[in-house]
């Protein structure tokens, strides 16, 4: 087993080395010994096993807030009169081309993976919901002149009653999802959705 000492240094370096965006969260320490292919006897070797977890806090509060804000002013175009296309049009742009500059800036802090990622999900999910307020901005605009007001009333109430709430459900059901797929890959901030 491990000597006193070396679980003692295996913890204070646990409590003291702190890996930047990650947390270490357990540790182990294991004493085997090994007979090599060209030894005579047996060596003796030290095994340290750290169990580390992402920080999600910075992935949540700088990257997914700062999205889902950019998608609330987008989604607040649907409450403009639909006559109003060039005001919609610039909130709506505006919001879309603000979403497309913001994940340029935040690229270079997401790792660079071969498969798509939590954080990859929820933007592709975003750039749908921010161009979707400039189609119906245009589709709106269109029953507003052909005079086709009961339709534009029908579908006006269901883009400000769910078209913010589907983006946000969407998001949650992306993260439930990967959770769910994903149990042991999950941080423990939602790893309770498991």
């Amino acid at each position: 087993g491990a000597s006193d000492y070396s679980k003692k240094v295996l913890i204070f370096f646990q409590e003291n080395n702190k890996i930047s965006g990650w947390k270490i969260v357990d540790s182990q320490i294991t004493h085997n010994n090994i007979q090599g292919p060209n030894n005579l006897y047996p060596t003796s070797t030290v095994d340290l096993e750290l169990f580390i977890e992402r920080e999600s806090g910075y992935y949540l509060y700088k990257v997914i807030l700062p999205i889902v804000i950019i998608l609330v002013v987008c989604w607040s175009s649907v409450w403009i009169l639909p006559r109003e296309l060039e005001s919609k049009l610039t909130i709506t742009i505006v919001c879309l081309l603000s979403l497309i500059a913001y994940n340029f800036v935040i690229d270079s802090e997401l790792p660079k993976l071969e498969y798509l990622t939590i954080i990859d999900w929820i933007i592709l999910a975003s750039y749908f919901y921010a161009a979707l307020p400039n189609i119906l901005a245009i589709y709106f605009f269109n029953l507003y002149n052909n005079n086709d007001h009961v339709k534009l009333k029908k579908y006006e109430v269901i883009a400000k009653r769910y078209g913010l709430f589907s983006y946000l459900l969407f998001v949650f059901l992306i993260i439930l999802l990967n959770v769910s797929l994903n149990a042991e890959n999950a941080s423990a901030m939602i790893s309770w959705m498991s």
